[in-house]
């Protein structure tokens, strides 16, 4: 079965018997030729294809010092700190103010999101197909992400289009037209296990793709359901649509435990026991048990128990950054990172590019909510990242091992990672003067970083983090 695995971020055309070397958006990685097989049975047999140009160009630009070399296993449970540290300490948090916004004028945060929103819909938002999509090579570059050689979109794309547009509706007169043909397109693209979900990849000729296409992301049909309730909210109409996507979503994307699974693709063994980082979504947890029709305990439930058991997994295995890996295998009763190559690549295990959206999840929570366990989780995250990289958000590497230490050959400056720590930043660290400093400092940085620099993903979460930052959207509630 094909697993919808997304984060190969490059890949070097076929080249007879050599190696296959996968390369991350800013990094590069090479598997061994007798890895080869089982990676690419998990990827369906499919290779992520770009130009000998491109890869050698992101070889170039990234970076090639880490802290030692190589990787690594997955690591062995961390014990509470006791005497000299095994990695760099979290600083003590002290009270601090409730939410930590850049101190630019509220307004000229929310214009520099206009200018932005308008490069980014310029760049990748279409309509075609009979209805609207995000075209993830809108910008000339590859899709990435082990979709296939000639993708037009992704779900997980797909949701965060119609989540940034009904937040954007405010700003743009055409938001309410442009999400309505997104849910034309996605009710075109429904998962062959059944309607409600999308299925994850659609190529050029309008179609899903080959090789299982036709089954689901977890995290784009979060993002969808989260949208429509929203779109209900504001415009009327989408009611029906949005419980049908919240149901569809906790009959085949939720383990038996109560934890969101991979897809409905993930039910055989090992894959049925495992959870993805970036698919904890507390905050959609929260307004989906809002919602009418009767859901409100499974998702209260799935909320609490994702809370628990991330955070037991960050205090056995990252107790001195509070970072979580981008899978954890195990589930339900010995929960733990998962190994290299377990479904994406040797940074599986790793605070990598599926991990680095947790923190944004939480900070939506922390919002929406005010639920503490959010700030309790962002505020280590915060001070050890203000520590690590001396205050200079430049210095955020693509990629953590879960004692803080970065892996050889990965690189910084890349725009997607400076996002999430910004938005991960409204929580604070428990110091305020850093605090403020911390986040003005990431705002600068990220708005001086050019869409040209960046590919569909990371001006995306660019993006989301903008919305947030400029206080667009959620409003707090107040810390509880």
């Amino acid at each position: 079965m094909v697993r919808a695995s997304r984060l190969i971020r490059c890949a070097l055309p076929d080249q007879g018997d050599s190696a296959f070397k996968p390369l991350r958006s800013d990094r590069f990685a090479v598997l061994p030729s007798d890895q080869q097989d089982s990676f690419q049975e998990k990827q369906g047999g499919k290779h992520v294809r770009a130009s000998y140009l491109s890869c050698f160009l992101s070889l170039l630009l990234c970076g090639c010092g880490g802290d030692d070399g190589g990787s690594a296993p997955s690591p062995s449970p961390t014990p509470a700190p006791t005497g000299q540290p095994t990695s760099d300490p979290a600083p003590t948090p002290t009270p601090t103010a409730q939410y930590v916004y850049p101190s630019t004028a509220e307004s000229t945060r929310q214009a520099a999101l206009d200018r932005f929103w308008a490069t980014w819909k310029g760049l990748y938002l279409k309509e075609g197909c009979g209805g609207a999509y995000v075209d993830t090579s809108g910008d000339g570059k590859p899709t990435y992400g082990g979709s296939a050689p000639n993708t037009l979109t992704v779900s997980e794309a797909h949701g965060y289009g119609m989540l940034a547009l009904v937040l954007m509706a405010d700003r743009d007169p055409d938001a309410k037209l442009l999400f309505d043909k997104m849910v034309t397109f996605f009710l075109a693209h429904q998962t062959a296990g059944g309607e409600g979900l999308m299925s994850w990849n659609q190529t050029r000729d309008c179609q899903d793709a080959p090789d299982g296409g036709d089954t689901s992301a977890t995290d784009g049909d979060l993002d969808i359901a989260l949208a429509l309730q929203l779109a209900d909210a504001r415009w009327g109409g989408y009611a029906d649509a949005a419980a049908k996507v919240r149901s569809a979503i906790l009959a085949r994307e939720t383990t038996e435990d109560g934890m969101m699974s991979l897809g409905d693709w993930a039910v055989d063994a090992p894959y049925d026991k495992s959870s993805r980082s970036s698919d904890f979504m507390p905050g959609s947890f929260y307004l989906f048990a809002s919602a009418d029709g009767g859901e409100a305990a499974a998702w209260n439930r799935i909320r609490d128990r994702g809370y628990t058991v991330w955070g037991e997994l960050t205090a056995q295995y990252a107790p001195n950054t509070g970072l979580v890996p981008d899978f954890l295998v195990g589930l339900p009763n010995d929960p733990k990172p998962a190994d290299p190559l377990f479904l994406e690549g040797e940074s599986d295990g790793y605070f990598s590019w599926n991990a680095f959206r947790y923190p944004w999840r939480l900070s939506h929570d922390w919002l929406v909510s005010g639920d503490a366990r959010a700030a309790s989780r962002l505020r280590p995250i915060n001070a050890w990242i203000m520590q690590k990289t001396g205050g200079v958000p430049s210095q955020i590497a693509t990629t953590y091992r879960l004692d803080g230490t970065v892996p050889a050959g990965e690189s910084t400056q890349s725009g997607g990672f400076i996002a999430m720590f910004a938005a991960s930043a409204i929580a604070g660290s428990g110091d305020a003067e850093a605090d403020q400093k911390w986040m003005d400092a990431l705002w600068t940085d990220l708005n001086a970083i050019p869409a040209a620099d960046e590919d569909y993903f990371g001006n995306t979460l660019k993006l989301l983090a903008m919305i947030e930052l400029a206080e667009v959207w959620p409003e707090p509630q107040g810390g509880r």
